[in-house]
Parts: structure tokens; C-alpha cells; sequence
């Protein structure tokens, strides 16, 4: 079927007519949940499609079922600010539990019947002549590729999305347990087995002290360096009162309490929220935070590694704390001093069918290999090309470094919006809390083209390079500045691409309200000297429809009065 071209409003309609609209979502994770809600409740004439590889909801909460896996900010922090679960078990509650939640919320708010599951994104390419985007996805039930048309498409896929296995000469020819943290063995038993565990990344310091006490023994190779810090957000909760308290289990009787009284809740979750967010400060040289954070990790890693001094003398990084993204492990330190793990500071030259082969030449046989080496943080896009305006990709734009407006506007991409781009995600804060206020911005662009009668919007290059411009000056100021391996970054000493300049009530309060003259745009209007037409025939649809006129009486915001000591009564007459 012919794509069809998008469709303009009518000159003659009121002046809120919003002209019907097609978008089509990438995956159905966080993200794309918080899409199919309040696209649906805000966008009107909508049409709203989302597809996901996976065959239900959740994302990287339903791809990563790895023992020990658990989300490193506090649960009470970690969900929609409209869907409080006071039913929490744990401070950090565990993956499975963080899945359930996405699901529940999913499908209390009837978002399945917007899901196309075991469909695979393939392509996107934006057609100039018709204005509108073809996307091209794989459905997994008959291998068959499909083709469908948007007027905006929306990318959730998120950054930790595309896993992959770790370059390693020979690792396919292991003829024993070969696994993946992201694509784990759900089958798999450690018990008794002889396990390699490859990588020390926030991955591997939940999955080793969760297998530990089953296998025989562990292999555990850490090649670099990296600071393992004390337990996190110990100020958020009294019960955390010290660096030895990592996550608590939440009695029953206070689930029950949070559940019959949401103001009592919503008390403690402030609280939590509040610590979260002002964690930014760990992040900042020169701070009072940044200098106990510092401290406090310095010892907390001294005192757990005492008994093997030489394994803190490979694991001490040169550069500072908090120049990666630091996860709280005092289990995993622990762990590192047993008398069942071998902690190896070596690379790997090469994998056998039995065994581990490191770069001093010394072979050790084992059972099963556990690479909990993470995701491909590159965003390139090779496997699932984007073509935007004159068929430029977006990994030709993003050749040398990802870059997008605001994090959500990609350069020449019209009407394409991003969940968790370039510099998108939370260095402190919620997550969660940024792709809702990316998603309201994504709404009141969408609502900006129905109205205005626009075919297409896409930031100027000038506004791109400024953002960039404020990314770099942010975070000159920062621990991230300093040159160190991590997934925020291409290169050791590159652009910070995977963080928001600032911290996520930073990044709320900056899209609150959209700069739209930093954006160009095509319209169906095409006389400039009548580029208010939109204002179409001087009426509202209430008035057309003879529904009530007068709403706005019902959400009037009365100011305060003056208080009446302060100016000596009111005189009214």
C-alpha cells in the first residue's frame, strides 16, 4: 500500500481543532508505557501505535533476569509520579518486582491494546514529498517485514537496549555454560559448578554475590580499576543509618500503612525523592558532598578489602570518585575477600572449550562463563538505519559524537523524538521522572503541529550546538570530566554523552516550557503572509459542538489575598 501523505486541518475549523495525527512509538519498556498513557490522554484525533521485539512489557526489566538484579535507585524513587506502589518490598526491590510494576501500571492504564509485541524495528526513513515517516519492522511470528506510516515517530528504546557479547578470541567455542547477564539462562544452576564471571561493571556487582555461595568456586575477572562505593543513599532512611546498611526489607504492617493512608506515603517518598535528587552533589568538584562521598568511599573499600590488600592496589582507580557513574556494592567487596572466589586483575587472551586462557598465559578450566559485560552504548544505528531529511542517516550525522536538541531532537530528523537520548538520562535523579517531562514536551510539540496546522518541525543546527555548548560547560565542573572508561562516553576523554547537564529537577524545570523559535518548520500554509490561518473561523470546537463554554471557571487560580496585618484590613466599598 502507497504511503499516504499527511493530513492538513481545514481552514474553516475552530481555532482548538487539533488535525488527526499518526504516531508510531518504538518499544513498549518505561518509556513507551509512559507514551501510550499520556500520548493517549493528552493528544487528540490520535493514532497511536507502539511496537515492541519483546513479547510483553517492561523492556530492560523484562529482558534482564540475571540472579542479584535489582535497580540502584530507591524504589520509592524508581516509578511514575502518578502510580505510587506502596507495596515495595525492599528499599532497592528486586527485578522481577520492578517488571511487575511496569506491567500492572501497563495494563491498568489499557495500554496493551495499543502494542504490536514481537515486532522487531528495522529501518526509518523520512519521506520529504509526503512529509510523513515510513518505518519498516520485522514481525517474529512469520518472519515477515511490514511496513507502516507516521507523522511522528518516537524512539524508546532507551540506551541499555542492545546487548552484546564481549570481544573475546574463541569465547563461541566454550563447549560448557556460556551465558549473557542480559539474556540469561533462566535454567541455568551455579551449584557446585566451577563459573568465570567477566566484568565488574554494576551488572557483575549484584550477580557474583548472588551466585557465590552456590558455585565451587569463581573465576572473577576484573581487568580495571573502579570505585566501589559505600551503600547507597544512606541519608534517604533512618534504617540506613550507616554504609554497612545497603537495602531493607519494608515490613508488612508499613506496606499496609502506606496503602491506607496515601499522605502518609507520599510523605516518605518525598523524602526519598528529595535525597535522590539532591545526590547531584556527589557529582560536583568541590562540594561538601563530593568531598564525604569521596572520603567515605576511600575507606569504605580500605576497610572491606583489608584481608587482601593487594586486590584494593588493582581496584583503587587514579582517577576520582564519581567520574563513572558509581554503584553502591559493599556485598560485592565482601565477596572479592572469600575463600572460594580468585579474583584475577588480567585480561583475557583467549577462550578454549574448556577453559579461560588470560593474557599472562595461564589457563583455568571451568563449567560455565558468565560475561556480565553490559550493552552497546554507541548509539549507532547500523542495524536499524534512520534516513532523515535528504536521506542523511542519523549515524552519519553522529559519526563523530551523538547530539540532540534537548536530548530529544536529533539534527534533520523531523518530527522525530527520542526517550533517554544523547545526554538523556539521570546522573542524579530519577530516571522515571525525566522521560515524564520529556514525554510532555513531546506532547506539546505533537499538540504545536495539530494546531498550528504544521507538517513538520526539526531543531535548528544553531540550537543543537548551543545545547551541546551548555553540555560541555556543565560538566568541565564534574567528576565525568575527568578521563575514565565508561559507557556515558565514546572515548575515555570525550564528550559526556550519556548524562543531562544538571540533575533531573534541573532537566524538568528546563523543558517546562518549550523554547519552539529554536526549532524550523514546513507547513501546509504555505503563504508566509498568512501564517495565522490556523486561527480558523473564530470559534471553539465546544461552541461548534454546543458543549460547555466555560470550563475554565471550574480551574481558575484565585489569587492569595493580602494579609490583613500587613495592610491594615481591606477597604472595600
Amino acid at each position: 500500500m502507497p504511503p499516504s501523505s499527511a493530513v492538513p486541518r481545514p481552514q474553516d475549523a475552530p481555532v482548538d481543532y487539533a488535525r488527526p495525527i499518526k504516531v508510531i512509538c518504538i518499544g513498549a519498556g518505561m518509556s513507551g508505557i509512559l507514551c501510550g498513557i499520556r500520548f493517549s490522554q493528552r493528544i487528540q484525533n490520535l493514532d497511536l501505535t507502539i511496537y515492541d521485539k519483546n513479547e510483553d512489557f517492561g523492556g530492560v526489566w523484562y529482558e534482564n533476569r540475571y540472579p542479584g538484579v535489582t535497580c540502584d535507585v530507591p524504589s520509592h524513587a524508581y516509578q511514575y509520579t502518578f502510580a505510587n506502589n506502596p507495596n515495595w518490598s525492599h528499599f532497592f526491590s528486586p527485578g522481577k518486582e520492578i517488571g511487575n510494576y511496569f506491567r500492572d501500571v501497563a495494563d491498568r492504564y489499557d495500554v496493551r491494546k495499543l502494542v504490536r509485541f514481537g515486532h522487531v524495528f528495522r529501518a526509518a526513513r523520512w519521506l520529504e514529498e509526503q512529509t510523513r515517516w515510513e518505518i519498516t519492522v520485522l514481525r517474529l511470528s512469520d518472519n515477515v517485514e511490514l511496513k507502516e506510516y507516521c507523522d511522528v515517530f518516537v524512539k524508546a528504546t532507551g540506551t541499555l537496549n542492545k546487548w552484546v557479547w564481549p570481544s573475546i578470541n574463541g569465547l563461541h567455542d566454550f563447549k560448557g555454560n556460556l551465558l549473557h547477564s542480559a539474556k540469561w539462562d533462566e535454567s541455568f544452576d551455579p551449584t557446585g559448578k566451577r563459573v568465570a564471571v567477566i566484568g565488574c561493571g554494576s551488572t557483575g556487582l549484584q550477580l557474583v554475590p548472588a551466585i557465590l555461595g552456590k558455585v565451587k568456586y569463581m573465576d572473577h575477572y576484573v581487568r580495571g580499576p573502579s570505585w566501589i562505593s559505600p551503600a547507597g543513599y544512606v541519608a534517604a532512611d533512618p534504617r540506613k543509618a550507616n554504609s554497612d546498611v545497603h537495602n531493607f526489607e519494608h515490613p508488612v504492617e508499613e506496606r499496609e500503612e502506606f496503602a491506607k493512608d496515601p499522605e502518609t506515603y507520599l510523605r516518605y517518598r518525598h523524602q526519598v525523592e528529595k535525597y535522590v535528587n539532591k545526590s547531584q552533589g556527589l557529582h560536583v568538584l568541590g562540594t561538601e558532598m563530593n568531598r564525604n562521598f569521596t572520603k567515605a568511599t576511600e575507606e569504605s573499600m580500605a576497610r572491606r578489602l583489608a584481608s587482601k590488600p593487594e586486590i584494593l592496589k588493582h581496584m583503587k582507580p587514579t582517577y576520582p570518585v564519581a567520574c563513572r557513574r558509581v554503584s553502591p556494592g559493599p556485598r560485592y567487596l565482601e565477596c572479592l575477600v572469600e575463600d572460594n572466589l580468585n579474583f584475577i586483575p588480567n585480561g583475557i587472551k583467549r577462550v578454549t572449550e574448556s577453559g579461560i586462557e588470560d593474557d599472562t598465559g595461564t589457563f583455568r578450566e571451568v563449567d560455565a562463563i558468565v560475561c556480565a559485560t553490559g550493552f552497546d552504548t554507541s548509539l549507532r544505528h547500523n542495524e536499524n538505519p534512520i534516513y532523515g531529511q535528504n536521506d542523511v542517516s542519523l549515524d552519519q550525522l553522529w559519526d563523530s559524537e551523538p547530539g540532540a536538541y534537548m536530548s530529544i531532537c536529533p539534527p534533520q530528523m523531523p518530527n522525530l523524538f527520542l526517550f533517554l537520548g544523547p545526554n538523556g538520562t539521570a546522573g542524579a535523579g530519577s530516571t522515571i521522572q525525566m522521560s515524564e517531562c520529556a514525554c510532555e514536551y513531546m506532547i506539546k510539540c505533537v499538540q504545536k503541529l495539530q494546531r498550528e496546522n504544521l507538517r513538520w518541525m526539526v531543531p535548528k543546527d544553531v540550537a543543537v550546538r548551543a545545547f551541546m555548548k551548555q553540555v560541555d560547560r556543565y560538566f568541565a565542573k564534574t567528576t565525568f570530566a575527568f578521563m575514565c572508561g565508561q559507557w556515558a562516553k565514546r572515548t575515555p576523554n570525550g564528550r559526556v554523552l550519556g548524562y543531562w547537564p544538571g540533575g533531573a529537577v534541573h532537566q524538568r524545570a528546563t523543558l517546562e516550557t518549550p523554547r519552539f523559535e529554536d526549532f524550523e518548520y514546513g507547513s501546509f500554509d504555505e503563504d508566509e503572509e498568512d501564517c495565522l490561518a490556523w486561527m480558523g473561523n473564530g470559534m471553539i470546537v465546544a461552541q461548534e459542538k454546543d458543549t460547555s463554554t466555560t470550563g475554565y471557571l471550574d480551574t481558575v487560580d484565585v489569587p492569595p489575598l493580602p494579609r490583613r496585618e500587613e495592610t491594615g484590613g481591606l477597604n472595600v466599598t
